[in-house]
């Protein structure tokens, strides 16, 4: 198939790299060159930069260089990131597509972060407004534009003035809209119109649809692999794997005429001449191999009692009437894919047999049943009863006495006090003992220096012997006053001590009550995760109460935001479904695989007494199914079955299944691990 690459360079080349790889002739004619645009880079502050192309990339050269060591750059693949690294800046690689982007930045950045998306002018990308509901302030800098050509390339006109082109790829409207502009200008608009056209979104398809275009695709994602998704099913579109050209109408022959060279297609007839059915579809042309089986009601084989080398006449192939040749036509158009927006079909859900159980098994199971709800009853009775009621006024009561008894003591700002105060004395009775002996020392030597002193000398020493005997008096009693004071202050401190110990032992709960607090604090984590809102005071909670840190550790990613509910799960879901579906069934290789493919969007087929538990084509149905009875844990592990191909775009989706699986088997084990410690505290 040779596809026409209308996009610039060296985006151009990268597609004809993968349409290569993929068995397909690419034919590059760029309608466009990238050149920068005139918008300066905004101001900021900014905390990292998105980048989904690498023609971006020169534009940030004329952007601050402080940017290249503050700001992280999250780009899409490898060859973006290379380029961005090369101007300095700190890159993060997504190496896949958008998906795989929007799950990168939602690991590495917290919430609340402030992007500079840098994008083309043609942008059709729904990037930012992902993000901006991710919470993050998004600003869109148009870095550089793309300008188109003066007129066709001489590769495109010359595939199209040669009938050659199969196919051809548009990105954008404008893309579209130069496509057919300038090839109106060559002179080859009718073969432009009737080349088949697979386009990105419906957007770009509206212009080549308003123009008359025989044949559009729409991709079911704005992304490259969904676009060339599209293009595989472009043969199946036209001849159910035949050529991709069309046969023209055979008029009638003349008489005399060979009816088999008339059948010839002719080789000069236009484009636009080619036979089309009421629908404007091009009708779907089977080449049958013959195969040995037994004669249906349409078999053209000559019945048993013909003689031998009798063939049936080419007539009676066909359809009896009219009206079967009507439906036929009809039956053959339903299955062909849309070329609009696309639609997958949705199988009604499929009831499970009502399985009846005789009367033994129900007598067992109202017994097992009763016996479980007694258990239960009396658990509750137990938990509720008089002797628990009696304890915890008990200890009320002893923790209001203990409280007035700390009231009633001094507080330890007044002890600070009389201990300062207690200080101060002990420091002036040392001084004045100082004081005492230094006089008595001094007058012990005057007594020997003067041994005949007058009488009023005599007087005079007994005054100072008397006031230092005082002051020695005074030293004495200050210092039995500080040890009094330092005595109460240590029993003061001993019963303030007993009483801390007390009122923590009192206020500790019991092994039966924590198991309690777990219970209750377990099933409000369970409704939160199932309504999606944040939980983080209640694992806080359970921290404190002795959970260890790795039993938490599974309700760190949703803890702070919430976990994705049901109803999230099964619209992202939804969004998927078409993908999973085309990349879990089986690869076509005969012409009755793909008949059976075709019918496979209609009805399931599978042999008799299977019932479809492992094959792979089922796990799309049997993951929404899980979805819809909420069993996520199951959800997770189909999904982790589908092929590489069908995880790697929808990461961003398994990821939101394992966290909340993983959260709800936590908080499962936790619950269990409470009621069994409740049963052995009773």
């Amino acid at each position: 198939m040779r596809v026409l690459v209308l996009r610039p360079q060296p985006d151009a080349e990268r597609t004809a790299r993968v349409l290569r790889e993929r068995g397909q002739e690419p034919v590059l004619a760029p309608l466009f060159t990238i050149v920068p645009g005139a918008e300066t880079p905004p101001e900021g502050p900014f905390d990292a930069l998105v980048l989904t192309s690498a023609n971006a990339v020169p534009a940030l050269a004329k952007a601050p260089r402080a940017w290249r060591k503050a700001l992280p750059a999250f780009c899409v693949g490898t060859r973006t990131a290379d380029a961005a690294g090369k101007l300095g800046f700190s890159t993060r690689d997504a190496k896949g597509n958008r998906a795989d982007l929007l799950a990168l930045i939602a690991d590495k950045l917290p919430p609340a972060q402030k992007l500079l998306f840098v994008a083309g002018q043609d942008r059709h990308d729904d990037l930012p407004e992902q993000l901006r509901a991710a919470g993050h302030a998004v600003t869109v800098w148009t870095a550089y534009e793309a300008k188109a050509v003066d007129e066709l390339p001489q590769a495109a006109a010359d595939v199209l003035r040669g009938g050659d082109a199969d196919a051809a790829l548009h990105y954008s409207p404008r893309s579209a809209q130069t496509f057919l502009s300038l090839a109106r200008t060559a002179g080859l608009a009718e073969q432009a119109l009737a080349l088949p056209q697979v386009v990105l979104s419906a957007e770009i398809a509206a212009p080549l649809i308003s123009a008359g275009a025989g044949t559009v695709l729409v991709a079911e994602h704005a992304e490259e692999a969904a676009l060339l998704a599209a293009l595989d099913h472009l043969p199946a579109r036209i001849l159910l794997g035949g050529d991709a050209r069309e046969e023209p109408a055979a008029p009638e022959p003349a008489a005399g005429t060979d009816k088999d060279a008339m059948s010839e297609p002719s080789s000069e007839q236009s484009p636009a001449a080619r036979r089309r059915s009421r629908s404007g579809r091009t009708p779907p042309t089977i080449e049958l191999a013959p195969q040995a089986e037994a004669p249906s009601e349409t078999s053209t084989e000559p019945p048993a009692d013909a003689p031998a080398g009798t063939a049936l006449p080419e007539d009676a192939a066909a359809p009896r009437n009219a009206a079967e040749a009507e439906r036929a036509e009809s039956a053959a158009e339903a299955v062909l894919p849309t070329e609009a927006l696309p639609q997958e079909f949705e199988p009604p859900p499929v009831r499970e047999p009502q399985r009846r159980f005789g009367l033994p098994a129900i007598a067992l199971a109202g017994l097992a049943g009763g016996a479980v709800g007694a258990g239960l009853v009396l658990l509750g009775l137990r938990l509720a009863g008089q002797d628990d009621a009696a304890r915890f006024a008990e200890l009320s009561q002893r923790l209001e006495t203990l409280q007035a008894q700390s009231a009633a003591l001094p507080s330890r700002a007044a002890l600070e006090a009389v201990d300062r105060k207690a200080s101060a004395a002990a420091e002036s009775a040392a001084q004045a003992g100082a004081a005492a002996q230094s006089n008595a020392t001094r007058l012990a030597d005057l007594a020997k220096a003067a041994p005949s002193a007058a009488s009023g000398d005599a007087a005079a020493l007994a005054g100072v012997t008397e006031r230092v005997a005082q002051a020695d008096s005074n030293a004495a009693a200050a210092r039995s006053a500080t040890a009094e004071l330092e005595r109460r202050l240590g029993e003061t401190g001993q019963r303030l001590a007993a009483i801390e110990t007390s009122t923590k032992n009192a206020l500790l709960p019991s092994r039966q009550a924590l198991a309690a607090a777990r219970i209750v604090l377990a099933e409000r984590i369970r409704d939160a995760i199932a309504s999606g809102r944040p939980f983080q005071q209640d694992i806080a909670a359970l921290a404190a109460g002795g959970i260890p840190a790795e039993q938490l550790a599974a309700f760190e990613p949703v803890a702070a935001r919430g976990a994705a509910t049901r109803e999230a799960l099964l619209a992202q879901f939804r969004g998927h479904r078409a993908l999973f579906a085309r990349e879990s069934a089986p690869p076509a290789s005969g012409w009755q695989d793909k008949l059976l493919g075709l019918a496979s969007r209609i009805v399931t087929i599978r042999p008799v007494g299977d019932t479809g538990a492992n094959d792979p084509a089922t796990l799309p149905l049997r993951m929404e199914n899980a979805l819809t009875q909420n069993d996520i844990a199951a959800a997770a592990t189909l999904w982790a079955q589908l092929p590489e191909p069908a995880r790697r775009p929808s990461e961003a989706f398994g990821t939101a299944l394992k966290q909340r699986a993983a959260a709800e088997a936590a908080i499962a084990g936790i619950a269990r691990d409470a009621v069994a410690a409740l049963g052995s505290a009773g």
